[in-house]
């Protein structure tokens, strides 16, 4: 018999939720939903292009999850997975947490026959649908227990929100390899907009090497690191060699690069809290790596110099401004429009600089 197809739609901060719902939903429906999450590297395979996986999760799923808190509703992009689903006449069913009330929810979700979290009879409502879709019988558990088990989690959630570590002048790895330092690329920009935000705090170096990057993550502390160099676009190794700027792949037979793990371990060897890279479509097992030991911010597709210099101004503005990583993040992305994705570690983080 197929499996039900059921899509989470949820915003990154939002993951450990996600993951709960998921895990519950498979136990208590003995493995017969087909659970797709996008924060969860069992359901989207490494290597893939997270859009492309989700899109075909969104075209398939049979019923949409979605977690609807005060800061989700307002992503356009969690209403256009809502909307994608719905047009399909497709269940779609907010999941409210963390404050938000079904009478609470904005168009187009207060459309939506919505549950809460933690309202026993909301949950119960949410199992009937899946096992209608599922054909079978709603399994018979304690709702009550459900519903306490997802408050604990959401205030968990909320606490760690929160809490946010300060990092006090931090120190900048701005890098590219001798390729991406040409003018062309737009590297000049990076560099500028992190002096001018950071002015003073940063290293610069406009022909990495994989031997001198491997130097630099070993014998200082980086809490930033900024780099400008290709990925390759299935392995995700970082790539020092000169590389076709069509495929992203190298040019020559010997190639110059270092796997994620390794990089992985350099960025943990250094105490780094932030990685962007912004010159070309990062893999997503290179983000879900990253961000194991730190904030990751990684373009979804190839942009153009100025792209990343407008998306650099404004990020990194924020962040010598006080914001924390997180807020940064959200900011930037309603100011401007480019296709960066964020990858947020578990704990949040902002930086400060003496104002001489």
């Amino acid at each position: 018999m197929a499996k039900t197809r059921v899509f989470i739609s949820h915003i990154s901060s939002e993951t450990a939720l996600a993951q709960a719902v998921k895990q519950r939903l498979q136990r208590d429906f003995l493995g017969l939903l087909d659970i797709f999450v996008s924060s969860d590297q069992t359901t989207i395979r490494a290597g893939s292009k997270w859009l492309e996986e989700v899109d075909k999760a969104l075209k398939g799923a049979d019923v949409q999850i979605v977690l609807a808190s005060k800061e989700s509703v307002g992503r356009p992009w969690v209403n256009f997975e809502a909307g994608a689903v719905w047009l399909r006449g497709i269940p779609v069913i907010p999941l409210c947490h963390s404050g938000m009330t079904p009478e609470e929810l904005p168009v187009p979700l207060s459309m939506l026959q919505s549950v809460s979290a933690d309202d026993p009879g909301g949950l119960r409502k949410l199992y009937d649908t899946l096992a209608l879709r599922a054909k079978v019988d709603a399994p018979a558990i304690d709702f009550a227990a459900v519903a306490s088990e997802l408050k604990a989690l959401e205030t968990r959630q909320a606490a760690a929100a929160m809490a946010v570590e300060l990092v006090r002048e931090p120190r900048i790895l701005c890098a590219s390899n001798a390729q991406y330092a040409q003018p062309a690329y737009g590297f000049d920009y990076d560099i500028a907009a992190i002096e001018s935000a950071f002015p003073g705090r940063s290293l610069v170096d406009k022909a990495l090497t994989l031997k001198r990057l491997r130097t630099l993550l070993t014998e200082q502390r980086f809490d930033i690191v900024h780099l400008a160099l290709p990925v390759h676009p299935r392995s995700g190794e970082l790539i020092f060699s000169e590389v076709d700027i069509q495929t992203n792949l190298p040019r020559t037979g010997q190639v110059e690069s270092m796997p994620v793990s390794a990089f992985v371990s350099l960025l943990g060897e250094s105490q780094t809290r932030l990685v962007v890279i912004a010159t070309c479509r990062v893999p997503l097992v290179v983000a879900q790596e990253v961000q194991k030991v730190a904030h990751m911010a990684a373009s979804d597709d190839d942009i153009t110099g100025e792209q990343a210099k407008a998306w650099a101004e404004c990020f990194y503005d924020l962040l010598a401004r006080g914001r924390s990583v997180h807020k940064a993040f959200e900011l930037t992305k309603s100011q401007v429009d480019v296709p960066m994705r964020v990858f947020e570690a578990r704990l949040d983080v902002a930086f400060a600089v003496t104002k001489s």
